[in-house]
């Protein structure tokens, strides 16, 4: 019996399905939407799914070849963390396909369904799924990922804050947003934390201090003298992408709205979708 294969059904329908995982991933992980890069990763996927049809070897060889593709999908997406984004990636992908093969196994039903006599019982087969089943299904799904992903930016929006830090008599301005996730605190005085991009901190840090934010080494903080170093924190954060670290220090002052508050800043060390994450008890 022969199969007959439709090499671009199967890219477009992997395509599909691998922009959208990795479209979820993003928002799940707050990640930056890039949509050429996204688009390009789901190249990347859709094809090795074309491709693996004809890749015969070991199952462990096989294996290996379809998670050195996720890895180099969510590097074209994502650029850091690779290894969270993966594994996010691939629990999407699973929930993902299981709705979707519901979906298609429901269409099939409804598509002319034939009956054959096998091992002496007749038995019921799905009949195929058109194509303009399979371009509706793929609309309808395209349609909710940018209505959920324009619902969330409304949320995002909604939860926006200003943010004033003032250090060695300068103001520094920055864009923020709430975040019920950050739940980070100091451990010695229990004060909330704000986590700020790199690229934003870095410029208000006293002069001392900036090696060793820049490196990112908690080691580097033995070369600052006592006055800066009173003002530096340690912040244990515990994430999707694992266990850290985080460098933060205490400014001169900071204000959230135009509020007076008492908080730390630490420094990012993935991108954000915002200059600041600040904790929902400085609202």
């Amino acid at each position: 019996m022969k199969q007959i294969l439709y090499g671009d059904v199967l890219f477009f329908v992997n395509f599909t399905m691998d922009f959208l995982t990795l479209y979820v991933t993003a928002q799940i992980l707050h990640r930056k939407i890039r949509p050429l890069s996204m688009a390009l990763a789901a190249g990347i996927g859709a094809f090795y799914g074309v491709a693996a049809c004809f890749m015969g070897g070991w199952l462990l060889f096989q294996i290996a070849v379809n998670l050195a593709v996720s890895l180099l999908m969510c590097y074209v997406a994502f650029r850091t963390r690779i290894l969270s984004c993966c594994a996010l990636f691939y629990g999407s992908g699973c929930l993902l396909g299981g709705v979707m093969t519901a979906l298609y196994g429901a269409i099939g039903h409804l598509s002319d369904p034939q009956t054959v006599f096998v091992d002496g019982s007749y038995r019921t087969l799905s009949g195929e799924i058109p194509l303009g089943w399979m371009a509706v299904v793929a609309g309808i799904t395209g349609a909710a990922a940018i209505a959920g992903g324009r619902f969330s930016k409304r949320c995002r929006t909604a939860k926006e804050c200003s943010l004033v830090v003032r250090e060695n008599g300068v103001t520094y301005p920055f864009s923020g947003i709430f975040d019920s996730g950050n739940l980070l605190t100091d451990p010695l005085g229990g004060r909330p934390v704000i986590v700020v991009t790199k690229k934003a901190l870095i410029p208000l840090l006293p002069e001392e201090m900036r090696p060793a934010f820049l490196a990112g080494d908690p080691a580097a903080l033995a070369a600052l003298s006592p006055d800066m170093a009173r003002r530096v924190r340690l912040i244990p954060s515990h994430s999707v992408g694992g266990d850290a670290m985080l460098l933060a220090f205490s400014p001169e002052g900071l204000a959230v709205n135009g509020e007076e508050k008492d908080a730390l800043l630490a420094v990012s060390p993935t991108p954000l979708s915002h200059e600041a994450l600040v904790p929902e008890v400085l609202g």
